[in-house]
């Protein structure tokens, strides 16, 4: 298994030890309202992703521990193109992000990373659903790409929202799923699911509810593409974690 103990602390705010009772929590801010989100897409040139990494958890991992406003840096390495990272980003709010990004860690981070960075690409998106458990620990990441038809969009909204809640909720393998929507074209959804490892991926792929979820929504999609991504390790953050 592919091992990536620095990108652990890159990839998370405040770290939980895993417990043995979890319970599933909505990403929210104070005020219940959705936070800001985008996806970050991060290609290093060849073979020196590991080094970007080092220098994320070196440089960068303590502070945003300590940004009340950082909720959540959770990503992994395209299992097709290791030199491809790609993070969820969930922030409080444009200020929280403000701080986070001109902080000094932060442009030490983008200085060092500088050199062995290829391309950057920052995705803006709303929220649709954002659900984890309160604790514990993911494995494995599966990243998806709907082109929903529009008349549709409304009705893909409420199922996926359903069904994040439920899955969280009920099948104790499934660690996070996080459904988003591209601010500027609405119906392109980009999905993290985070899985507590390969076994619980499989459960749920193959139960009755995951079926009949993908059933319904089957005749809404135009277009579909499922990333893999290389077995990591994701503490699950209990900022902006409504209780």
């Amino acid at each position: 298994m592919f091992q990536m103990k620095a990108f652990t602390a890159l990839l998370t705010g405040i770290m939980l030890l895993s417990s043995s009772v979890t319970n599933a929590r909505s990403i929210r801010t104070p005020e219940g309202n959705m936070p800001l989100v985008h996806w970050a897409v991060v290609e290093a040139t060849e073979g020196n992703m590991q080094k970007i990494i080092e220098i994320g958890s070196r440089v960068l991992a303590s502070t945003s521990a300590k940004e009340a406003g950082t909720y959540a840096l959770y990503g992994a390495l395209d299992v097709d193109n290791p030199d491809v990272m790609r993070l969820l980003e969930i922030y409080e709010s444009n200020e929280a992000y403000r701080i986070h990004s001109s902080s000094e860690a932060f442009q030490q981070y983008r200085a060092e990373r500088f050199p062995i960075l290829k391309n950057l690409k920052l995705l803006e998106v709303n929220a649709i659903v954002l659900e984890q458990k309160d604790a514990g620990t993911g494995t494995i990441v599966y990243m998806r790409r709907l082109e929903i038809e529009p008349s549709y969009l409304a009705q893909y909204q409420q199922l996926a929202i359903a069904e994040a809640k439920r899955a969280v909720e009920d099948d104790d393998g499934v660690m996070g799923m996080f459904v988003t929507a591209e601010y500027v074209n609405p119906n392109i959804i980009h999905i993290m699911e985070i899985y507590r490892d390969e076994s619980a991926y499989k459960k749920y792929i193959n139960s009755s509810a995951c079926n009949n979820f993908q059933t319904k929504i089957k005749p809404m999609i135009i277009a579909e593409r499922t990333i893999q991504n290389l077995p990591t390790k994701i503490i699950l953050t209990n900022k902006g974690v409504a209780k």
